[in-house]
């Protein structure tokens, strides 16, 4: 039968019996030391008595000895200091006796009778004493041996009783060495029988806990090695302490590891992207269906396989680098990389990996981008089809322009003259879009040419003041750029642009009479911060993120021109230098778009 009590409740009951026992133990020793030191005050009561006893017997053998003869009778009084003194400390020790013997009624009585006795022969040797003084000479002999009689009679009696009383507690102080042997022997028992019960009380109850407990967490144990080797478990613990409770929760928990698992294996099954394991070596431990669809290939012959044979032979570096790198870096972004089809068709896939160090294995989830990358090159060859079929065009209109401008003379109307530069502007805004977005699909696709050397910022500032200074003269904007010594590593061409493209935009938002700065600040950490900072109106902190979007304009309720790519241009030519580019914006500071660059310095 289980104590179905908590697994603290029992061991504190263990502990608790031992201890009880303990407390028995010790009250049973007290218990006979009580005894045997209430023997031993009986025993020293009993020699104090008797030690009295002795005192008065001492004290009458004294008076009797000092009356004994009729000489003596005769001769010794019987009420000088002496006398006094010797009949004084007899009754001061009967008197002591007495409260000895206070407790005790049968030694009372016996003293009363001894004193009695006592004061009866006292009273006759008095009485003899006056009797002989007044005697005459005939019958002195008679009266020496009558007053003898009665001495001898009146000791016996008086000595006979004492010793009675003595004897008794004599017997009774004899008493004690036996009554402390059996002590002794009862407390040497009670120790001997209770030390070996509880000693065997305590293995017991330290096996019985024991294996309740050890049996049962290695059920639990079994349980765990159980469940990491997909066997069913073992059925659940009864009873409701700790041990049966961490059972009952570990069975739940393997039912919803059990069930994850299941789901996990049916969405892995049921993926549509191709996901599998590599171990330590890059080899395949385990592949999804999704093979089949991807490589026509079944999941088991994939297993066992190194990963470089089902990669392009010009992707497997990568791949290995790849792989190599996801065991150094936590974050590491996904690659793309072509993979062979078992007809030797190539595959466009995109890998998603993590490296975990606990099991050794790398684990892959790849997806199909051959349809994207159809999509995004047919998207780009209707872009370029397009621009360039707009462009062309655009700048024979161009060309138009420039020729009726020429031919119309001077003197003509202002409105002809007015709708030619409304022409050529919306020309040159439409050729500037055509090219933006051109750029753009350039960037994406990576096919922009970018040319990486040390550039001096300072050159790009002087180069951007002399090309828009007139800009910014006209909207009577002031333009301050700050001394800048850093030299970073950037495609000239494209920093400019970048420059260009923000204090452009800054020009078209700042109010007129303020201020546009340019500065550059070395950062400490291989990077220079260049800083375009405007008085324009303040950018709501929902817009900051957005504004490098494509297409973005300001929700300000005023248009003020540009394509909307502008800042969609620097955000990719930033990040194709391996920088970052954001906006800053507030009541007091204004708005200041700025980007970072790598330092010639960290080019190591």
């Amino acid at each position: 039968m289980r104590l179905n009590v908590s697994l603290t409740h029992k061991v504190l009951l263990f502990v608790t019996l031992p201890l009880l026992i303990q407390l028995a133990l010790i009250g049973a020793l007290v218990h006979l030391q009580q005894q045997s030191e209430a023997s031993l005050r009986e025993a020293t009561h009993a020699q104090d008595i008797n030690n009295k006893i002795h005192e008065i017997t001492s004290d009458i053998f004294a008076i009797v000895s000092r009356y004994r003869t009729y000489e003596l009778l005769d001769k010794t009084p019987l009420d000088n200091d002496v006398a006094k003194k010797m009949f004084g400390d007899l009754w001061k020790h009967y008197r002591e006796l007495e409260v000895m013997a206070k407790d005790q009624p049968e030694i009372i009585a016996a003293v009363i009778a001894s004193e009695q006795a006592t004061n009866q022969s006292l009273e006759m040797f008095k009485s003899i004493k006056e009797a002989y003084d007044r005697a005459d000479p005939e019958t002195t002999r008679e009266r020496i041996l009558i007053a003898r009689k009665y001495r001898h009679r009146g000791q016996d009696q008086v000595v006979r009783q004492l010793i009675v009383i003595a004897d008794e507690q004599r017997k009774v102080f004899e008493r004690v060495p036996e009554e402390q042997i059996k002590f002794r022997q009862k407390a040497q028992a009670i120790l001997i029988v209770l030390g070996i019960f509880d000693l065997v009380l305590g293995i017991a109850l330290a096996l019985f806990l024991t294996k309740g407990i050890t049996s049962r967490l290695h059920r639990v144990s079994d349980n765990t090695v159980r469940l990491a080797m997909g066997k069913p478990l073992l059925p659940k613990l009864e009873g409701k302490d700790e041990i049966a409770l961490l059972d009952q929760v570990f069975h739940r928990m393997a039912d919803d590891i059990t069930e994850a698992s299941r789901k996990e294996r049916a969405v892995i099954h049921n993926a549509r992207d191709f996901i599998c394991t590599l171990d330590g070596n890059n080899r395949i431990v385990t592949a999804n269906p999704a093979s089949i669809s991807l490589l026509g290939v079944e999941p088991d012959e994939l297993v066992g396989k190194y990963v470089r044979e089902i990669i392009a032979e010009d992707a497997a570096a990568r791949a290995e680098t790849y792989l190599a790198q996801l065991r150094t870096e936590t974050d590491a972004l996904p690659v793309e990389l072509d993979l062979l089809h078992k007809n030797g068709k190539r595959i466009h896939t995109e890998w998603s990996a993590h490296w975990s160090d606990v099991e050794g294995s790398t684990f892959c989830v790849i997806h199909n981008v051959s349809e994207r990358k159809r999509t995004e090159r047919l998207k780009q060859e209707v872009t370029a089809m397009i621009t360039h079929d707009l462009r062309s065009p655009l700048n024979t209109v161009n060309n138009v322009f420039d020729f009726f401008e020429r031919l119309l003379p001077k003197e003509s109307e202002e409105r002809v003259h007015k709708y030619m530069l409304m022409g050529r502007r919306n020309t040159d805004r439409m050729l500037s879009l055509i090219n933006d977005l051109l750029d753009i699909e350039k960037i994406k696709s990576g096919n922009m040419n970018i040319e990486i050397k040390p550039l001096e910022v300072d050159v790009c500032f002087n180069k951007l003041e002399e090309s828009i200074a007139t800009a910014a003269d006209e909207a009577g904007i002031k333009l301050e750029l700050q001394e800048a010594d850093a030299i970073v590593l950037a495609d000239e061409k494209l920093i400019d642009r970048v420059l260009t493209n923000l204090v452009g935009n800054a020009i078209r938002y700042t109010p007129k009479g303020k201020c546009i700065r340019l500065s550059c600040l070395d950062k400490g950490d291989g990077y220079a911060e260049i800083r375009v900072n405007n008085e324009g109106p303040e950018i709501a902190a929902s817009e900051l993120e957005t504004v490098f979007e494509r297409f973005r304009q300001l929700k300000d309720g005023k248009t003020k021109g540009g394509s909307g790519l502008g800042l969609t241009i620097c955000k990719a030519i930033v990040e194709m230098h391996g920088g970052k580019i954001w906006a800053e914006s507030g009541a007091e500071q204004g708005t200041s778009f700025v980007f970072t660059l790598r330092q010639e310095k960290n080019l190591l």
